[in-house]
């Protein structure tokens, strides 16, 4: 199934999502600073050579024409002409370029200086996220060295819920500090969350494929986070009720945009739904996490269909306003 036949075949209620735009905003950031601060340097520090230099320069061949001309060969010149070629071209032309490449000079290290702070601003906010993801990951490491711990099945399922949890925030963390600060490739980021969700989900005598697929599609840090951890539930729990008894089965996740809504789909050839299964009444913990995220986080809509195929979630939200320049 293509992108466009997706959206147009998502459930009709999902149309009618609320369109207020949500609150935070992204904007890309410049490349890192290392490899642009020195060139920017020695621009400005030309700039300001060169306005030194020209109106010397205009100085001096102004003198040598007027000494050549009036003096050495006799031109013959009206001396109010003779005065106002000297001031014109040998006072006011020299002191008008000096000011003009001063100013230019002085807007261009302004500028330097502006996206030098900018430069080291998203420099530490890649390392602060990197941080942020090393310690998720200790802790997830931490929960799996209690879960090995302890036998109770109860205890395993909720722990191993929570560490998928986690490494699904940390893998938004993670690209976050990699990536432009405050903007993130779901599409990437989905083939993380949901490599993670499978290596830890699936049981040794299962073969469950996941695939992606879909356009890139940049999101806002917040809404990047609350992506993944939706997809983190409708993956999670795709395998644990859908393959259940089964030993393969088939996960496709399908992005796309129209240029303000997402679109996701996560459709696997499992059990699928009980009979009379509501969604608002429904009390598993993973899908009242993945609609409260949806509706909360993302202010979108959450709808799940099933037939003799299997199970197809559906979600619908709108990408922050201040990332349409990221085409």
């Amino acid at each position: 199934m293509s992108s466009r036949s997706a959206v147009s075949s998502a459930p009709a209620n999902l149309a009618e999502s609320n369109r207020t735009p949500p609150r935070e905003s992204a904007s890309v950031t410049q490349p890192a600073p290392a490899a642009r601060e020195r060139p920017r340097r020695q621009f400005s520090s030309s700039v300001f050579a060169l306005s030194q230099i020209i109106p010397l320069g205009i100085l001096a061949v102004v003198m040598f024409y007027e000494v050549t001309a009036h003096l050495l060969l006799e031109t013959k010149t009206h001396p109010l002409a003779f005065a106002m070629e000297t001031i014109v071209f040998g006072i006011v032309g020299p002191a008008f370029t000096w000011a003009t490449l001063n100013w230019v000079a002085r807007e261009i290290r302004q500028r330097e200086r502006a996206e030098g702070e900018a430069d080291a601003l998203n420099a530490i906010m890649q390392e602060m996220h990197h941080r942020i993801k090393n310690n998720l990951q200790t802790v997830a490491d931490l929960l799996s060295l209690e879960m090995s711990r302890n036998p109770r099945p109860e205890v395993h399922e909720s722990l191993r819920d929570s560490i998928t949890r986690i490494k699904s925030i940390a893998a938004s963390h993670e690209m976050l500090s990699v990536e432009s600060v405050g903007v993130t490739d779901i599409s990437e980021l989905s083939k993380r969350v949901v490599e993670t969700t499978r290596r830890s989900m699936v049981r040794p005598d299962q073969q469950i494929a996941v695939r992606v697929t879909g356009p890139d599609v940049y999101l806002g840090s917040k809404q990047a986070t609350a992506f993944a951890l939706v997809l983190n539930e409708l993956v999670s729990n795709a395998i644990e009720h859908g393959f259940r008894g089964r030993t393969t089965g088939n996960i496709e996740v399908e992005l796309d945009w129209d240029g303000s809504d997402v679109w996701m789909r996560v459709q696997d050839d499992g059990a699928g739904l009980p009979d009379g299964f509501d969604l608002k009444t429904s009390r598993g913990l993973g899908l009242q996490i993945a609609r409260t995220l949806v509706e909360k986080d993302l202010r979108g809509r959450l709808a799940l269909t099933s037939n003799d195929e299997g199970t197809t979630a559906w979600v619908l939200f709108q990408r922050g306003a201040a990332l349409s320049n990221k085409e």
